[in-house]
């Protein structure tokens, strides 16, 4: 493609306005319209040297030559209808910040130089898409309001575990549409692992659905969608339809037998017995709340050791023990209440057996579905594939936050054995799609679950497993997750979420930009951009809730 030599304007730096090397100004030619957020190049010599410098506008300003806005009122005598006979006077001009220079120097443009409104092959080098070894179309890339620079792209070596990992998206309630966009970015996957290469892509995508019953109907159209939003799947060349083939899982409805909370989605039924849980190594995970106590949690080992045994490194149940959640709830009563040289497990505090049993007791009130008090065996959770799997939804919104929290722990548990263990699959990932992500690793928490989403997030990209994070607001999330996260995404977000230390590295136009972002925009950041993309998203065609679901397909729902 041969580049764009419309001359828009001449780069300037009086006082005030001076060039450097990430940024400089330019003014405008006359009556002609250049927007914010346009790609922009420039030629320019030094020493002899032909330099190219590819930017993006990052705003456009208009100013008079009145010296106030005294000479302004006066010039048309304060009458608003007054039409001159002269020209208005003035200049429009710009400030762009530079995003990449050919052949890389750190110095400013000269003053004068030209500057070309930018397309799509000047943006593919201004962001580096040509240097990226395996890339992913994430949508259209704006130049200016209404007008696209091609398609932004990330890359897969960052998202997925070679060179970095994970992904992370903020924004608003409603209007940050994080859940959305990330089944968009599952379908995007789903299209790349498709496209047979010398590095296919083998995933298995775990959607954890938090909010409502919104995403246990992912597998039928959306009646929103119609013929309008076809450009955007178009530019990608993916055909916009449901996730057809999706499994779902609901937690199990006490008040029948074994049936899922959730009907109308063939949705399997999820529970624990005790057993299951002792086996699979997750009681810890039952009482991973702010007021844990460390006096609790050593007894808590205790216990797990005193009930169990081991063979071929797997946990069991002593055939002595407590086989039901009933039996356990018997046992550790009758432990509280029996005097301390009688007890089976000593050292430890009358009041902290009391807190222990109160706690099972509430957890099991609480998940009287999922914990089956008198059941010797359960139907547990799961998710391990051998291959490529079509995404596997996981409901959760009914149980209460840390009933939540501890099927999220399960199943990350049982993937990271997964991944780590001698019979790991090479080159198989796991892709975690969590949002509220606040609610499962808060910020300044340091309890077994927020350990181990950590843990994923600093260590696991590298095995393969990669988490796919929302939250509306990430400085309510632990650090080291957002700042393991490689690919960053912004939806529309409050100025004062947006004033947190946790988006620092973010400039301030970014962030104004940030707080007026339409629902199917998002602005986009990788490794190695000195600015985040601008991006056009999608439209689900999906439905996003049961009332979402359309009587008719895709192609015979007209355009509104």
């Amino acid at each position: 493609m041969s580049p764009n030599n419309q001359i828009i304007g001449r780069v300037a730096s009086p006082p005030q306005l001076e060039s450097s090397s990430e940024q400089f100004y330019f003014w405008i030619q006359r009556n002609t319209l250049v927007e914010k957020n346009q790609i922009v190049r420039v030629e320019s010599a030094i020493s002899d040297q032909a330099i190219q410098y590819f930017g993006i506008i990052e705003e456009v300003i208009r100013r008079s030559r009145k010296k106030n806005i005294e000479e302004e009122y006066d010039f048309a005598d304060g009458e608003a209808g007054y039409e001159s006979e002269f020209k208005v006077e003035g200049v429009t001009y710009a400030s762009v910040k530079i995003l990449k220079t050919i052949p890389p120097v750190f110095t400013p443009p000269m003053e004068y130089s030209k500057v070309y409104l930018g397309e799509q092959n000047d943006a593919e080098i201004a962001y580096g898409f040509s240097e990226m070894s395996r890339s992913m179309s994430v949508g259209r890339l704006y130049n200016g309001a209404n007008n696209f620079a091609g398609l932004a792209q990330i890359d897969l070596h960052y998202l997925l575990g070679e060179n970095g990992g994970h992904l992370n998206v903020s924004g608003m309630a409603g209007v940050g549409t994080k859940s959305s966009f990330l089944l968009t970015m599952l379908k995007l996957i789903d299209h790349c692992s498709k496209i047979i290469g010398k590095d296919p892509i083998y995933a298995v995508p775990i959607v954890f659905n938090v909010k409502g019953e919104d995403l246990m109907w992912i597998n039928h159209f959306n009646k929103s969608y119609s013929g309008k939003h076809d450009a955007d799947w178009n530019a990608i060349d993916i055909t916009p339809e449901p996730f057809f083939d999706t499994q779902f899982y609901a937690p199990a409805d006490a008040n029948t037998n074994g049936a899922p909370a959730i009907d109308g989605c063939n949705a399997t039924a999820y529970s624990w017995s005790f057993a299951d849980v002792i086996m699979r190594d997750l009681f810890l995970y039952l009482f991973a709340d702010d007021d844990f106590s460390p006096s609790m949690e050593a007894l808590i080992y205790d216990i797990i050791a005193n009930l169990t045994t081991s063979d071929n490194n797997e946990i069991h149940l002593r055939n002595d023990a407590p086989q039901s959640w009933h039996e356990l709830l018997e046992w550790l009563r009758d432990q509280a209440g029996t005097k301390e040289p009688d007890r089976e497990i000593q050292m430890h505090q009358t009041g902290t057996w009391r807190a222990v049993y109160r706690r099972l007791w509430n957890i099991l009130a609480d998940g009287s579905g999922i914990f089956p008090r008198h059941l010797a065996q359960g139907n547990p959770l799961v998710i391990v594939r051998a291959q490529t799997s079509p995404p596997l939804v996981v409901d959760i919104h009914s149980l209460s936050v840390s009933l939540q929290r501890f099927v999220v722990a399960a199943i990350l548990k049982q993937i990271t054995e997964a991944r780590i263990g001698r019979h790991a699959i090479r080159g198989l990932r796991y892709l975690i799609i969590l949002d509220e992500l606040n609610r499962f690793a808060p910020k300044n928490n340091s309890d077994p679950i927020t350990k181990l989403l950590e843990r994923v997030a600093s260590e696991l990209r590298s095995q393969g497993v990669i988490l796919f994070g929302a939250q509306q607001l990430a400085s309510d999330v632990s650090p080291k997750i957002i700042e393991n996260s490689s690919i960053r995404v912004l939806g529309r977000s409050g100025l004062t979420e947006l004033q947190d230390k946790v988006w620092q590295s973010w400039d301030k136009t970014s962030k104004q930009q940030a707080s007026i972002l339409s629902p199917n925009e998002k602005l986009v950041y990788q490794p190695g951009f000195r600015q985040p993309m601008y991006v056009r998203i999608p439209f689900p065609a999906w439905a996003m809730k049961r009332e979402d679901i359309a009587s008719k397909p895709l192609s015979q729902i007209p355009e509104v």
